[in-house]
């Protein structure tokens, strides 16, 4: 076969094979992540919806709440009860009664505030025009009063249904119904339009069917006679809260419902589509999908041909005057115009073998050089500290000499420092050992302040096993050295307390200093900081980069996160008394360390 047709079909499969391999899953993924993202919708919408309702429903029963709270309606509405009806007192009442319903809020928010009772009273909020009202209760209200009788005064939520009250016009209605409590006082009743309703249930997408069901099977809203209702009746007396995957027996088809309960209402609201119409809806993007990856497939066919005619051309001619070579032309050498580098580097390779092996073993000798120099350099940095620790034997030897102890133990703290701070082989140390290193450097604070600082430290035996990082309480402290007693002239007071906690599930680590107080924003910025480095650290695995020396709180605060994750906590507070840094963290037990 020749090179050109090699190229040209290992590429064509190798994209075939692609392509097939990207469609599916591409096609899986699109369709989960899009069946979840439907999932997700239809929760959410459930949600608001009932959230709406809830609304519209408190707002209702608020109205009612206020209005038997009013003292003028009630004794008014005993009036009514117990005064005979030729007795002007009852006027007065019903008027009074009147002007409590027809006040600005009840007349801007609802649509009819009614009061009536069994003696024929009848008051209405807006009772004109075409809100005008019948003089007697209707007998399609005689359902409703019954089921609000004897259930010692519970808001009933009412249906959707053709306003009985109305005199000159009865548009559809829904609202609330309540028996106000007392002898033969009555009921309350407030009403929306349907109009109300439907904006809370109203969406704009036609697949999706929205249904609400009351406790004992009513519809709130929907259409009962629709194909499939039972089925939802049935979902909605089940009072469920979720999503689910449910086959409609009356349809057959395989639905999506999500369904939400309110105690506060009696209602659930059912959403349902249709799957089938889900994966419809995923079909029109899937096949742009699929038509744009064909057209790069298109595109990726027709570079590849030229690709292989530009490449084969000059193999094709370098071999040709390959088998035409012979003794007496090979000083002649192989020309070949047009071609690509690759190919006149094939035409140049024996010239240049030997060039090319020149430079192999001058690189394999600077490779052995670079490596030797890299081996140097890590010899040197490991002899550095023991130079260190060998001057300073040398200028404690002198001290001895000299008969000044106070020599050799500063040279003694001093490289048992530097001997702490240098050792590589564990990133982690004792709290023993911390505080042995943070004794030593106080020691020589004290050396050089003499007077000016005074420091106690205070730990308890069983926090001096747990393991921290190294170099961490020095830090805090020479932190609170050389930024807490700026120009002060008082008495540099250093205490380190340390104690398990009440629950004895953590050790805390209490630094204290009577220096100026860290101002509260510079506390702030530094915890803003720290949470900052937190999230970098914990959750977007970023790399903390730090200029060299930077070992100041925001070091000791990432190093404490590396090695004990979220549960180190890490507090800076200032007062005029000093300022104060918490560390706590977990206790380990003895053979968890």
């Amino acid at each position: 076969m020749r090179f050109q047709k090699k190229i040209l079909l290992n590429y064509v499969a190798f994209l075939f094979i692609s392509v097939m391999v990207i469609c599916v899953l591409y096609y899986h993924s699109s369709r989960k992540r899009y069946v979840a993202e439907e999932y997700s919708y239809l929760t959410t919408l459930t949600g608001q919806m009932m959230k709406q309702l809830e609304l519209e429903y408190s707002s209702m029963q608020e109205a009612t709440e206020s209005l038997l709270s009013d003292p003028a309606i009630l004794d008014n509405l005993k009036i009514l009860s117990s005064v005979p009806k030729d007795n002007n007192y009852r006027l007065e009442a019903k008027k009074k009664i009147n002007i409590r319903l027809n006040t600005y809020h009840i007349v801007k928010n609802y649509y009819r505030v009614l009061i009536y009772n069994e003696h024929g009273d009848l008051f209405a909020s807006y009772d004109f025009d075409d809100r005008k009202i019948r003089d007697a209760i209707p007998e399609e209200q005689k359902v409703w009063i019954g089921e609000a009788t004897g259930i010692r005064g519970k808001t009933m939520l009412i249906p959707p249904h053709a306003d009985p009250w109305g005199l000159k016009s009865r548009p559809n209605v829904y609202g609330i119904i309540r028996e106000i409590l007392g002898y033969q006082l009555g009921y309350l009743e407030v009403q929306q339009t349907e109009e109300s309703l439907n904006e809370i249930f109203d969406i704009y997408d036609d697949n999706i069917r929205v249904t609400a069901i009351f406790d004992g099977g009513k519809f709130l809203y929907g259409d009962e006679n629709a194909p499939g209702a039972a089925f939802y009746q049935q979902l909605g007396m089940e009072k469920n809260n979720g999503i689910f995957k449910a086959k409609n027996p009356e349809t057959g088809k395989q639905e999506i419902v999500s369904s939400i309960y309110s105690d506060l209402t009696g209602v659930t609201i059912l959403l349902s589509e249709d799957r089938g119409v889900i994966l419809k809806k995923m079909s029109g993007f899937l096949w742009m999908a699929f038509w744009i990856i064909l057209l790069f497939a298109g595109l990726f066919v027709y570079f590849i041909i030229r690709v292989s005619v530009n490449m084969a051309r000059p193999i094709n001619e370098l071999r040709r005057q390959m088998e035409q070579a012979s003794f007496d032309n090979m000083e002649e050498g192989i020309h070949i115009e047009n071609s690509v580098d690759e190919i006149k580097a094939l035409t140049d390779a024996y010239e240049q073998l030997l060039k090319r092996l020149k430079e192999s073993l001058t690189n394999e000798k600077n490779l052995s050089y670079l490596q030797l120099q890299a081996s140097y350099d890590l010899l040197q940095a490991q002899i550095n500290p023991h130079f260190f620790h060998n001057v300073l034997n040398v200028i404690s030897s002198r001290g001895l000499i000299l008969g000044d102890e106070s020599i050799c133990e500063i040279c003694d703290s001093l490289s048992g420092m530097l001997r702490y701070a240098t050792g590589n082989k564990m990133r982690y140390a004792a709290i023993a050992d911390e505080l042995q290193y943070l004794n030593q450097y106080l020691y020589l604070m004290k050396l050089r302040y003499q007077h000016k600082i005074e420091y106690r430290i205070d730990v308890e035996e069983d926090l001096k096993k747990q393991l921290v990082p190294k170099i961490v309480f020095q830090q805090i402290v020479e932190n609170s050295i050389k930024h807490g007693f700026n120009g002060s002239a008082e008495v540099m007071k250093i205490t380190v307390t340390g104690r398990r906690s009440q629950a004895g599930d953590r050790w805390i680590m209490e630094f204290c200093d009577n220096g100026e107080g860290i101002r509260p924003e510079t506390a702030d910025k530094i915890k803003q900081d720290m949470e900052e480095m937190k999230i970098n650290l914990m959750y977007r695995h970023e790399v903390i980069e730090m200029e060299i020396g930077g070992m100041g709180l925001l070091n000791t605060y990432a190093r404490l996160v590396l090695f004990f994750g979220d549960r180190v906590e890490f507090d800076i507070n200032g007062s005029e008394s000093g300022t104060t840094v918490i560390i706590a963290a977990p206790f380990a037990d003895s053979e968890d360390l």
